[in-house]
C-alpha cells in the first residue's frame, strides 16, 4: 500500500508538472518553478484521496481543482489571459491522453494494464510530441507573418508595358539614381519591357555595393508602381537590373517606398 501511495504521488507530480508548464510555454509566459511544484501537488493530494473517497471523484470538483492550479501559476493576469490558459490546459490534458492511448493501440495494450511506474514515460513522450508540434507551428506562424509583412504584389509599369510579380521590401536598399529611389528587379523582368534588343540600348548605369566589391547595373525609369493590396501608385522611381535574384522575389523594394 505504501508502493502504491507514492506511484500516485510521484505519477501525479510529474503529470501536473509537465502538462502545467506545457501550458505555460505555449502562452509564452514565464515560468515559476515554486508556482509550479506547489499546483502539481495539490493535484496530486487530489488523486491520493479520490480511491479513498467516492465522494470526491465529481466532474465539477475537478474542474474547480484545475482551475485553482491554473491561478497559482499565472499569478495576477487578466480574464483574458486567464481564459485562454485554460483552453490550452483543457486542449492539452485531451491532447496528451489521446497520444498515450494512441501508443497503447499502436504497441496493442490496454492502458488499464501498463505497469504505473511508465505511466509518467508515456506523459513524458506526449508531452515531447506536443512541444515539437508547438514549435513548428510557432515557426510556420512566424515565418508567414513575417513574409506577409514585407510581401508586396505588385504592377510594374515601363515602357508602356505592364507586368505583374511579387516583390519584398527591404529596409537595406537604399539605392538612389539621380535622387530617385531605385528599386532592384530581376532581368526577366525587364526583357518583358524592352526585349534583348531594347536592353541592349539601355545606356544609364548605377553602382551597388556586392559582397565581391562593386557592381556596374543597368538602371532605368519606371513609368510607375502599382501596390495592388493598397491600390496606390508611386512614380519617380527608377529600377536597376540584377542578371539573377535568388528566390521567389523579382523585384526588391527600396527602403523608402
Amino acid at each position: 500500500m505504501q508502493v502504491y501511495v507514492e506511484y500516485v504521488i510521484i505519477n501525479n507530480l510529474m503529470i501536473n508538472a509537465l502538462v502545467l508548464i506545457l501550458t505555460l510555454k505555449f502562452m509564452r509566459h514565464k515560468i515559476n518553478k515554486l508556482a509550479v511544484f506547489l499546483a502539481s501537488a495539490i493535484g496530486a493530494i487530489y488523486a491520493l484521496f479520490v480511491p479513498i473517497c467516492d465522494k470526491l471523484n465529481l466532474f465539477a470538483l475537478k474542474v474547480l481543482l484545475s482551475l485553482i492550479m491554473l491561478a497559482i501559476i499565472l499569478g495576477r493576469c487578466k480574464l483574458k489571459k486567464y481564459l485562454c490558459a485554460c483552453a490550452i490546459f483543457y486542449g492539452l490534458t485531451f491532447a496528451m491522453g489521446g497520444i498515450v492511448m494512441g501508443i497503447g493501440n499502436m504497441l496493442s495494450y490496454e492502458l488499464k494494464d501498463v505497469n504505473s511506474s511508465l505511466i509518467p514515460f508515456y506523459a513524458a513522450l506526449s508531452g515531447l510530441s506536443l512541444i515539437a508540434a508547438q514549435k513548428l507551428i510557432f515557426k510556420s506562424v512566424t515565418l508567414a507573418k513575417r513574409k506577409s509583412k514585407y510581401e508586396n504584389q505588385v504592377i510594374l509599369s515601363a515602357n508602356g508595358k505592364s507586368v505583374e510579380c511579387k516583390a519584398y521590401y527591404d529596409s537595406g536598399n537604399r539605392l538612389y539614381y539621380k535622387n530617385k529611389p531605385t528599386i532592384i528587379i530581376d532581368e526577366s523582368i525587364a526583357l518583358e519591357f524592352y526585349g534583348q534588343i531594347g536592353l541592349n540600348c539601355i545606356k544609364d548605369y548605377t553602382q551597388i555595393d556586392t559582397v565581391i566589391g562593386k557592381k556596374q547595373i543597368k538602371v532605368f525609369p519606371l513609368d510607375y508602381i502599382l501596390d495592388k493590396e493598397s491600390g496606390q501608385e508611386i512614380y519617380g522611381v527608377m529600377a536597376a537590373i540584377s542578371e539573377k535574384i535568388k528566390g521567389e522575389y523579382k523585384v526588391v523594394l527600396h527602403c523608402d517606398l
